[in-house]
């Protein structure tokens, strides 16, 4: 399609003194006063991404433990030693006993368990006593959009809720090379902060039986339960979970790696797998009345038939994700995985992630919801990493497709998928594994707020920042969004919901959405970068589970090199309606782009939700955008679709248009001469990932000295 803009002159003028100078018949200052002819101000530099380093705008930032807040410090055993690559050595863990695929579950639970009853005892009963004071002051008469269930966030982070010593650490051996840990599941105790020092990795085990909750089923690594039912990850405990939390935090300069790429064993050999070859070790129906199945007899937990004496390798969880996800699904509509994630966060008062780097998890990192005062600070995520295709038997590890994992092929590995929780909640503090506190009930409302991405580092196969707006705790009606980033904010920040000075490289970006029936509103994201991103900027819904996106607002960001650097759409997917005479109709309205920088050729989707779609009768829902200061720095390589939207562009490059046929109404227009002189500053704002040498398939590379 021939490139056509028309010239705009003054209106696409944005400077205070060039709209003035616009707004004269003669350009000179002294022209109609007689006055001496002054100099104009120089225009302000344009804003410089990814150099700034304080932001009054945001809370505190976190801060270790000191020594003397720490309730036990546990040491890596010398047998177990992180290779340059990130991953475990070989020799580490092969065995079929939980005592060698397992080793540290158990010691550091108990630690952890210790810790939370001891944090309990100092505790919390002063937070049981806020919590009722709070809760009893509250009405239904409340200040409209507040709220508040107990105590706040902001008041439990007090010194006065906080035990003296809180914090169990994990350390490298002083006796030798140890610097890892293997461990199952772990259940974070409310008040309790898990410290992974630098130089400390903590792997996943391998062992499926550690995720397995429930030995009667359902049953976790399958694609599959039954004929007509996919897997999910409900169907596997979390590596790291925690329920019912004030004040918990997992932080330190070390890591988390799920080893998603590494090859399920079971320390029951009983229990079916499923092999490369999509035969099965045994099935789910001889497995519950401990028989094993004969060959021949048909798998069903995804695959094809058992075979008892096969040689192939058991999948890995990234081989079921894609089976699940790419195969199965597309040809019956029914696969999915059932892969354990990696944190799972329900119901909390201030919990905090801090300085830790998370590796390829199973399925989604960092799930968190119902979280009032959530902080992720200075995290990196980097999925896969060069450990996923590092392997014990030196073949690259390939997946049962014959590819080492790569962006690409680890799939659903969200870096941060933060919603609200279904409904409020009254429930004691979980203090341990098993045990819950008797000091008394804390409220949860169930929503998420005071929420904080900043100084991160992501690159994953899949979004990288997921708000999702699947639930509101509030009746149906009550008119309340599940996420507001005005509700309830804290007076020790400007926002409730912000993510800001934060580099994103592979994956999906800063994605709102695809839940987005409960509403999402009053998000803040500026001082962003994305360099190789699949999508940078992007609301996604459908009408299966569609609902209110509005009032967000995106500043001061630099997208290079994007698949599509900026995609607006309500139509994600072809997903079945749950009820086919109620839709829940997808609406983007009052979103603003402003300072968007573009880099590199890439693509950008402006859609609305068109009316009547799908032969149902309803009106349209165009999609309402303010775009501000957006240029391409070669705005000939930009494809844009639009359809079904009201755009209002100033001083705008991108090939946008508008279309009676596809009912795009323009306030204002683009033109492809603009200047990108004042464009934001992107000259610092691609950096490597921070040890990228020893972490990235791709290698380090010289971008940070653009």
């Amino acid at each position: 399609m021939l490139y056509r803009f028309g010239v705009i002159p003054c209106l696409v003028v944005t400077l205070a003194a060039s709209l003035a100078a616009c707004g004269s018949g003669d350009n000179s200052p002294s022209a109609s006063t007689g006055n001496a002819a002054t100099t104009p101000a120089a225009p302000p530099a344009p804003f410089k991404v990814g150099v700034t380093t304080t932001d009054a705008a945001l809370p505190p930032a976190p801060q270790l433990p000191t020594d003397a807040q720490v309730c036990s410090t546990l040491q890596a055993s010398n047998s177990l030693v992180r290779q340059p690559s990130g991953a475990l050595g070989p020799e580490a863990d092969n065995g079929t006993t939980s005592a060698i695929l397992n080793p540290d579950q158990a010691r550091i639970q108990a630690a952890l368990d210790a810790c939370g009853a001891a944090v309990d005892a100092q505790v919390g009963a002063a937070i049981s006593a806020a919590d009722a004071a709070a809760a009893a002051s509250q009405t239904a008469a409340a200040v409209p959009n507040v709220n508040i269930a107990g105590a706040s966030a902001q008041q439990l982070a007090a010194p006065k809720y906080r035990a003296s010593q809180f914090a169990v650490r994990l350390v490298v051996s002083s006796t030798g090379p140890g610097n890892a840990f293997i461990t199952g599941p772990l259940t974070l105790p409310s008040g309790v902060t898990l410290w992974i020092d630098t130089g400390v990795t903590v792997y996943a085990t391998r062992d499926v039986m550690a995720y397995a909750p429930n030995a009667a089923g359902p049953y976790c690594a399958n694609t599959a339960v039954s004929s007509t039912k996919a897997g999910s990850s409900s169907n596997c405990l979390p590596l790291i979970g925690g329920s019912y939390l004030v004040n918990s935090a997992v932080v330190g300069g070390g890591s988390i790696d799920s080893r998603a790429a590494s090859e399920i064993v079971s320390s029951n050999n009983l229990y079916p797998l499923m092999r490369i070859d999509l035969t099965c070790t045994n099935t789910y129906a001889a497995y519950s009345q401990g028989l094993q199945a004969t060959t021949g007899t048909p798998c069903d937990d995804g695959g094809t038939f058992v075979n008892t004496t096969a040689s192939a390798r058991h999948m890995t969880w990234w081989d079921l994700a894609w089976l699940g996800n790419m195969i199965e699904n597309g040809t019956t509509g029914v696969g999915s995985q059932s892969n354990f994630r990696m944190m799972v966060f329900n119901y909390a008062k201030n919990l905090t992630l801090f300085g830790i780097t998370l590796n390829n998890s199973a399925n989604f990192h960092v799930v968190p919801s119902g979280v009032d005062g959530l902080t992720v600070w200075n995290v990196k995520v980097q999925t896969p990493s060069l450990s996923a295709s590092a392997s014990p038997a030196g073949n690259g590890n390939p997946n049962y497709l014959g590819m080492v994992p790569t962006v690409d092929t680890a799939k659903n590995t969200d870096a941060f998928d933060p919603g609200s929780s279904s409904k409020p909640m009254v429930q004691a503090l979980t203090i341990g594994s098993t045990k819950i506190s008797t000091a008394g009930k804390i409220s949860f409302d169930g929503y998420l707020k005071n929420a904080v991405f900043a100084y991160n580092y992501i690159s994953t196969g899949d979004d990288d920042i997921s708000p999702k707006g699947s639930n509101n705790p509030s009746p149906a009606g009550s008119g309340l969004f599940g996420i507001d980033g005005n509700r309830d904010v804290a007076t020790d920040r400007k926002y409730g919901f912000v993510i800001a000075h934060t580099h994103i490289y592979a994956g999906h970006g800063i994605s709102i959405g695809s839940e987005t029936n409960a509403g999402v509103t009053n998000i803040q994201v500026y001082d962003n970068s994305f360099d190789g991103s699949e999508q940078a900027l992007r609301i996604k819904s459908d009408w299966a589970r569609g609902g209110i996106v509005t009032n967000i607002n995106y500043n001061n960001i630099c997208i290079r090199n994007s698949g599509q650097a900026l995609l607006f759409t309500p139509y994600y997917s072809t997903k079945a309606l749950p009820n086919p005479t109620s839709p829940l109709y997808p609406d983007f309205h009052d979103i603003s782009l402003s300072n968007i920088h573009i880099i590199g050729g890439t693509s950008a989707i402006f859609e609305g939700f068109e009316a009547n779609s799908g032969g149902i009768t309803h009106a349209a829902l165009p999609l309402g955008m303010t775009l501000t200061n957006v240029l391409a720095d070669s705005p000939s390589n930009v494809a844009v679709t639009t359809s079904d939207a009201n755009l209002t562009l100033n001083n705008v490059n991108l090939p946008i248009f508008p279309s009676t046929a596809n009912r795009v109404v323009l306030n204002g227009s683009a033109s492809q001469s603009l200047s990108t002189a004042n464009a934001v500053d992107c000259s610092s704002a691609y950096v490597d990932f921070p040890g990228i040498g020893d972490s990235s398939p791709s290698g380090q590379t010289w971008t940070g000295s653009q």
